[in-house]
């Protein structure tokens, strides 16, 4: 095989590699789109008509919450992204549903308990942990776009 030979053939092996690529990572978002969006429009993404007053429905609502985060986690888990942009972000949003679903059954065990500070701190560790959601996204869009 002649050198311009190799050349063409190195040279359409790695446009392959690369279309490839960008075809692997194109699949993956598509993938991890849908399974959160599929997340989002599933029942317990709703939220209960009213605000519960009562420690008691609060609890409840909590948990439900913290059953729904944890679904996406596990449904996160299961898609095993193995793209080299995506991979690290979708096992950071991995971790915020499985943080979010640990801090709200923290919240609904102190309302339990009769613990009503502590379930309020557990509330803003709730929140802190769910502003980390919109600047993965972010990065997500960006890679995904």
């Amino acid at each position: 095989m002649s050198v311009r030979a190799r050349q063409a053939a190195l040279l359409v092996l790695a446009l392959a590699a690369t279309g490839c690529g960008k075809f692997q990572q194109a699949r993956e978002c598509g993938t991890f789109v849908k399974t959160v969006n599929a997340w989002l429009a599933s029942p317990g993404a709703k939220v209960a008509a009213g605000t519960p007053s009562e420690p008691r429905q609060i609890a409840e609502e909590a948990r439900r919450t913290a059953q729904h985060y944890g679904e996406l986690s596990q449904s996160l888990a299961a898609l095993n992204i193995q793209g080299e942009e995506l991979a690290p972000r979708v096992k950071r949003y991995e971790q915020i549903a499985e943080s979010a679903a640990s801090t709200l059954r923290e919240v609904a065990d102190a309302l339990e308990q009769g613990e009503l500070a502590k379930a309020r701190q557990k509330r803003v560790d709730f929140d802190t942990v769910a502003r980390g959601e919109a600047p993965l996204v972010a990065e997500i869009n960006g890679i995904c776009r």
